[in-house]
């Protein structure tokens, strides 16, 4: 609220808060991404500042790798900025061609679908389609997955290179969730063994008392992107029906990395 009592509008609390070095910035930066090259005045029009700061503002890009100076002069995207745009594209494209296999498998299994993808040194849930059941398992997107305690995240680990995967899961011992929840390296590789014979990684009750899922992994030109999981009551995930599940998101997960 203004302190007269009357209520801000999106754009007007944009406009109130707006930090203008960074708005600056942001103005050159995406400038640089609409073309090849962006030249030092050009930059300072772009963001309407004089040569002198739209300089300092390069500098501090350039300092983050989100721009590169070039040695016969200009500004193109830097290397952090590439990454980034190639994450959020995959992102948006690994979660966009998902969709019509996370809605089949949910129609044909009744049981909550899952789809985590991996962000830096996190696997995230970016997608949660529940079960219609009144007694389902569900969790919040844009919560982190357990690397070592569900199957999302054994799914993913046994992708990983070793120097990735000890990043990603951090010192021993692995935070405790139930009885069942490997804690040490050699609890959690020896079920890792089971995820790459099966090709399915089954978590039973290791990320909570009377969960169930099963999940596999989405790899696209031999990098893992994230995985594909079916999640429900462990009374009503059998072994058979773990391993119909686990057969359904291997399907998935691999239809999904055809397609990208």
């Amino acid at each position: 609220m203004v302190p007269n009592g009357d209520p801000l509008s999106r754009q007007q609390r944009a406009e109130r808060y707006t930090i203008e070095a960074v708005s600056n910035a942001l103005s050159i930066l995406g400038a640089i991404a609409g073309r090849d090259v962006l030249a030092l005045s050009e930059a300072a029009e772009v963001a309407g500042v004089s040569k002198s700061t739209a300089y300092r503002l390069l500098a501090t890009l350039e300092g983050a790798s989100l721009v590169e100076r070039l040695p016969e002069g200009g500004y193109r995207a830097g290397l952090e900025a590439v990454r980034w745009a190639s994450q959020l594209l995959g992102q948006l494209d690994v979660r966009t061609l998902s969709m019509p296999f996370l809605e089949q498998i949910r129609r044909d299994t009744g049981e909550t679908v899952n789809l985590a993808l991996l962000r830096d040194n996190r696997l995230v849930y970016v997608e949660i389609l529940e079960s219609p059941s009144p007694f389902r398992m569900a969790e919040v997107p844009g919560t982190s997955v357990p690397i070592h305690a569900t199957a999302l995240g054994k799914a993913v680990a046994v992708r990983l290179d070793p120097a990735r995967l000890a990043t990603v899961l951090g010192p021993e011992p692995y935070e405790r969730f139930t009885s069942r929840t490997p804690c040490t390296w050699p609890e959690l590789n020896a079920r890792l063994d089971a995820v790459r014979e099966a090709g399915f990684a089954i978590d039973m009750e290791e990320a909570a008392i009377g969960v169930a899922c099963v999940a596999a992994a989405i790899v696209v030109r031999n990098q893992v992107v994230g995985a594909i999981s079916i999640s429900g009551p462990a009374a009503r995930m059998d072994e058979k029906q773990l391993a119909r599940f686990g057969a359904m998101a291997r399907e998935a997960s691999g239809r999904v990395a055809a397609r990208l």
